[in-house]
């Protein structure tokens, strides 16, 4: 198997990581739409929405970040110079000490789940709290399978495996939308959709576990060189903790300024950031999965080639976040409208302005949130764990500091203007350290230079197009004329995206085929 991919090769794994998380998404989406119905916008959304919280935010704190970040570099040189049976040692040291962990964790929350609410929802009403504490006791369990996913995720991944952990969040979702399908039709409580979720973790793990096996990979009693080798990867894992999670992080904390707002904030903020989380996922985290095994990769052989891959990662990261988020946050009360309002009577039409002004909050940030991910893999991929856990402690102390000053004014607003402050600190510190203490070149001279050809693209394809969505809309209102039904369906309902969409597309489109005609230049398409 070769050690490094081509570029072609990384952006054909970086489309197909992207092309299942945009399926998930869309799933996903399809899951909200459906919750709203179910679940509204009140005591018992704003339970579930904290009870799922909790393990979904330890799966990204100790699964897809910490230990996926100081795993899969470690995982990678064992494998490269002690071969299958010194990885099958690390990933047995690695699963005994996680997975107890964890499991120790669980039983913990489990019994007093009281305590858990208390810390991450403090101004939760005993309504709230009484209605949450089933819900955790259900779910709590579902990090300890999504966690062991991760661990033989990373293994998969550091041999250039990557469909089964793209593929895992798709089933999640398919169960997840049965659950309340299921709940729906016959009039079935809240818990049962949390024993769906918790059946689509355990189906997870069979299928990581399966593939894991698959491929030669095993578990084997471990030497003391692995265990000095686990040593060091569970230093950085606890220097990664940290550093990796800060939105994560910043969410938790927003969530605990949340409940002590107006009932339902929790869940608008859920919704918002999922929105957000869409263009993140689908390409931010897609192309930073890739990225991590393969700067480890450069790293051994070719350190000075990271500092080429910085410039151009950032520039490609721009090239594609820039456009989803000026697109969705001109459409951001379109998209409450048309996938919330239109579909359920739950959701109240007084907080599509408060939505939509979350949503164009959190997308000014979706550039750095983006980026941030990539700067701190290639921190890790030549085992620096101390630098990201000091950026990542002052990025959430401004979170901190910023929810405080901002919450009393701006409400939930404010919280999301506290997240992307803390991203846009992130992303400084990390270019800092990098150049004055990793004598990296930024070469942001020319990342400005082509910001600067980008934008005057932007301005020529967008600002027709503008023109072109203003004519459609009017058209398609004089079309419908006077049959309210087609009007509503065309215009607030699912029916506004039949025609939305492939404008979105044709304007992606322009923007690749006309990017050399404004010089620029983009390593991973040119």
């Amino acid at each position: 198997m070769s050690d490094l991919l081509h570029k072609k090769s990384i952006l054909q794994k970086t489309i197909q990581v992207g092309s299942s998380t945009l399926i998930s998404r869309f799933l996903g989406l399809a899951r909200e739409i459906l919750l709203m119905r179910f679940l509204g916008v009140g005591v018992v959304a704003d339970a579930f929405t904290t009870a799922f919280m909790i393990p979904n935010s330890l799966r990204k704190l100790f699964a897809e970040g910490a230990l996926t970040a100081a795993f899969v570099p470690t995982f990678v040189t064992l494998f490269h110079k002690g071969g299958k049976e010194k990885a099958d040692e690390l990933m047995s040291l690695a699963f005994l000490f996680f997975e107890g962990l964890l499991l120790a964790l669980c039983i913990l929350v489990v019994w007093h789940p009281e305590y858990t609410i208390g810390l991450i929802a403090p101004g939760f009403s005993p309504e709230q709290v009484a209605a949450t504490i089933p819900c955790l006791r259900i779910l709590m369990p579902f990090i300890f399978f999504i966690s062991t996913s991760s661990l033989l995720a990373g293994a998969l991944q550091s041999v250039n495996q990557f469909f089964i952990p793209a593929f895992c969040p798709i089933l999640l979702n398919i169960t997840f939308i049965g659950g309340i399908l299921a709940c729906l039709a016959y009039g079935l409580s809240v818990e049962y959709l949390c024993y769906a979720i918790l059946f689509g973790g355990f189906l997870q793990l069979v299928l990581h576990v399966v593939s894991y096996f698959s491929l030669g990979f095993s578990f084997r009693m471990p030497t003391p060189d692995t265990a000095h080798s686990f040593i060091k990867m569970l230093t950085k894992f606890l220097f990664c903790f940290l550093s990796m999670s800060v939105m994560e992080l910043s969410l938790i904390i927003d969530q605990r300024f949340a409940s002590y707002l107006a009932i339902g904030s929790v869940t608008l903020i859920k919704y918002t950031s999922r929105f957000m989380g869409i263009p993140l996922g689908v390409f931010g985290v897609a192309f930073s999965t890739i990225l991590l095994p393969h700067f480890s990769r450069v790293h051994i052989s070719d350190p000075k080639r990271l500092h080429f891959y910085l410039a151009e990662s950032m520039k490609f990261v721009f090239w594609v976040t820039i456009p989803a988020t000026i697109i969705m946050g001109y459409l951001s009360e379109n998209i409450f409208v048309t996938l919330f309002v239109s579909s359920s009577k739950k959701f109240p039409v007084a907080l599509i302005p408060e939505a939509g002004l979350l949503l164009m909050t959190f997308l000014a940030g979706l550039f750095f949130f983006s980026i941030n991910k990539i700067l701190f893999n290639l921190y890790y991929s030549f085992h620096d764990t101390r630098y990201p856990m000091i950026i990542a402690i002052i990025a959430t102390v401004l979170n901190v500091s910023a929810n405080y000053a901002l919450v009393g004014t701006f409400g939930t607003i404010g919280l999301a203007m506290g997240t992307c402050i803390s991203g846009i600190a992130q992303t400084v510190l990390s270019l800092f350290f990098l150049k004055y203490r990793h004598n990296f070149t930024l070469s942001l001279k020319e990342f400005f230079e082509f910001v600067l050809r980008y934008s005057m693209q932007l301005a020529v394809i967008f600002i027709p197009f503008y023109w072109i969505y203003k004519s459609t809309h009017k058209l398609v209102e004089h079309v419908c004329g006077a049959s309210s039904k087609a009007l509503f369906f065309f215009i607030e309902s699912f029916g506004f995206w039949l025609w939305v969409t492939p404008l979105i597309v044709i304007v992606f489109g322009m923007l690749y085929l006309t990017r050399k005609h404004f010089k620029v230049q983009l390593y991973f398409l040119d």
